[in-house]
């Protein structure tokens, strides 16, 4: 059996002043006709991603790309062929977009993406749209929870918008009561929490926005254990497990430790080079995880990660001197 053809498409994720996205039907006769996707299209064999973003938005939509980052790498298979959705946000651009081909445009907001139909490739490019550049991992609890939220408030303020809660060493009732102030505090700050632990932490704190699952409780799932509008995170550290993060419908995987940890002084480090190929054939958003600093969120996401999660970087906070 001959092997499927790899088509390589350039996707642009558009955004106007008032942060909206742009998104397009697609006509009823193409493959998944009516339904809505981000504007884009195939790679010619002599441009590269970039220059193909640049054409085809110019040809689909009439406006000229002057700004633009790289997002997100999704492989996807169809049954004909192997697609690659090369994802990149539109920083800045200019002209009015009108669809040149008589497609329907929209201008939408991110709450209302869930009220169109999207190709399931798209689900992890709507995943990475929401999905900040920095995921803090908090530090152990401390006797006194008040410094404990103090700290977490403190990393609020300084926009951090993606929280995990990582309290080891309380016992069921002891995080509970943290967790329920944590996520009071979250939330004023319009900022999500993850509850790091078994998916029954849901029924507990069902306000809770999702779960981090280590690579060991994931793999004691076939499917995945949390509803849909929910975050469900899942730690990895090989590619089976990132695979594994991927079957269960995992919205997000960790994968590391991309660099030494002074936490984990023994284990071999990934390396950017290996973190970038491992991430590659992983059709969700990964986060880089093991000696990250602010610094490097860049870094990750030229990698093709979504960003850095970090616990001693971002939870235990200290700014430059001025």
């Amino acid at each position: 059996m001959s092997e499927k053809r790899v088509v390589h498409v350039a996707v642009g994720v558009v955004r106007n002043e008032k942060g909206e996205l742009l998104i397009a039907q697609r006509p009823d006769h193409l493959h998944q006709g009516g339904c809505w996707e981000f504007p884009g299209g195939k790679v010619e064999s002599n441009e590269s991603t970039e220059q193909a973003l640049y054409r085809e938005l110019k040809e689909e939509l009439a406006i000229e790309v002057t700004q633009a980052e790289p997002l997100i790498v999704i492989p996807f298979e169809y049954s004909e062929y192997h697609v690659v959705l090369n994802v990149w946000q539109v920083m800045q651009f200019t002209g009015d977009p009108l669809g040149q081909e008589g497609q329907p445009i929209a201008w939408v907001s991110e709450a209302q993406l869930g009220e169109f139909t999207f190709p399931e490739a798209n689900r992890a490019i709507i995943t990475a749209i929401r999905l900040p550049s920095c995921y803090m991992i908090t530090g152990k609890p401390v006797d006194e929870p008040e410094l404990f939220l103090q700290k977490l408030e403190s990393a609020l303020v300084r926009g951090i918008k993606l929280v995990q809660l990582r309290a080891k060493g309380l016992d069921d009732e002891g995080f509970l009561l943290l967790a329920k102030r944590a996520l009071s505090l979250c939330h004023q700050f319009g900022a999500k929490l993850l509850l790091n632990g078994e998916p029954s932490l849901l029924e507990a704190l069902p306000e809770a926005d999702g779960i981090q699952l280590s690579s060991r409780h994931s793999a004691a799932f076939d499917n995945r254990p949390i509803v849909l509008d929910k975050l469900l995170g899942v730690s990895c550290h090989t590619l089976e497990q990132l695979d594994h993060a991927v079957r269960i419908k995992a919205d997000f995987a960790l994968l590391s430790p991309v660099q030494a940890t002074t936490t984990h002084p023994g284990d071999q480090p990934l390396g950017w080079q290996q973190f970038s190929s491992l991430v590659a054939d992983v059709p969700i958003p990964v986060y880089a995880l093991g000696g990250m600093d602010a610094s490097m969120e860049n870094k990750a996401r030229q990698q093709g990660g979504q960003g850095i999660a970090a616990i001693s970087a971002l939870w235990n906070f200290t700014p430059l001197d001025s």
